[in-house]
């Protein structure tokens, strides 16, 4: 027994090892880092709701991040809209430190094309062309998990002392039962059946759960208490697309100056975010 126990402790250790092979090299020496960091893609930037503080990210001044930050004097933001798990990993760490207390990650989603996904699963596409990127989608986020964890694990070699909140993803489409206008392109309504909706609501549970176990894997191999999921979707129940209630998503915009709010939380899906997180924090 006290053999198993070695071998299989080996093997977590030898696990870890390769999941945090790939990090980038530590910050510099004396750095302490920032008190609040965010990390993430769109949605942590709060892209689409103006006024932006980073036009090259598409940063907003409205984003969840500058919401939280109120508690923390100030957020380190550097979150980007269309960033992927590697961007964050190589690109987004240089405010981590001993000092920080509290990082939030928003990241994943984007591991795949996923506007094309929802391109062609509304009436701009077909059945058939939602079914394929569907499936593409699903293939390229297989290794998500092994990814988010090895990006918690960089965080917090990092951050030693911080709490770092891993969220998921809003479910766009809300219930539908038939068709659902969800905004317009290029002046033409475009509307989603209830099947699309369900293939692209689908496909965001799955990538919630990926992230959700991406966590549970860094978790079951470091032990590491300060690490948590954040889940949105109960928070943003009621207020999608095709809901009944006040939208707290963006439907489509086709015009330039506009339509990077495409399928992004407007100013009160922000808030919800962080609501949702505020309120899974330890303290």
């Amino acid at each position: 027994m006290k053999r198993r126990i070695i071998t299989l402790a080996t093997a977590a250790a030898l696990a870890l090892a390769a999941l945090l092979g790939g990090a980038p090299a530590a910050t510099a020496e004396g750095h302490l880092g920032e008190t609040y960091v965010a990390l993430g893609d769109s949605e942590a930037a709060g892209t689409g709701n103006l006024p932006y503080l980073d036009l090259e990210c598409l940063r907003s001044a409205r984003a969840y991040p500058e919401i939280l930050g109120a508690g923390f004097g100030g957020a380190a933001s550097s979150a980007c809209a269309g960033a992927t798990t590697d961007h964050v990993l190589y690109g987004q760490l240089g405010d981590l430190g001993p000092a920080t207390q509290l990082v939030t990650l928003t990241a994943g989603i984007n591991n795949a094309d996923w506007q094309a996904v929802l391109a062609a699963c509304s009436s701009l596409g077909t059945p058939v062309s939602c079914q394929t990127e569907y499936g593409e989608a699903a293939l390229a986020l297989a290794d998500l998990p092994q990814r988010i964890a090895q990006l918690v694990g960089a965080i917090r070699t990092y951050a030693p002392n911080a709490y770092i909140s891993v969220t998921g993803y809003p479910l766009l489409f809300g219930d539908v039962t038939g068709t659902c206008s969800v905004g317009a392109f290029q002046r033409t309504p475009v509307k989603v059946s209830a099947q699309q909706a369900m293939l692209a609501n689908t496909g965001v549970t799955n990538v919630n759960a990926a992230i959700e176990g991406g966590v549970d894997l860094y978790q079951f191999l470091t032990s590491d208490p300060g690490v948590g999921y954040v889940d949105v979707t109960a928070a943003f129940d009621g207020h999608g697309l095709c809901d009944t209630g006040d939208r707290w998503i963006s439907g489509l915009v086709s015009g330039q100056a506009t339509f990077d709010r495409s399928f992004h939380p407007n100013a009160a899906g922000q808030q919800a975010y962080a609501g949702v997180i505020a309120a899974a924090l330890p303290w």
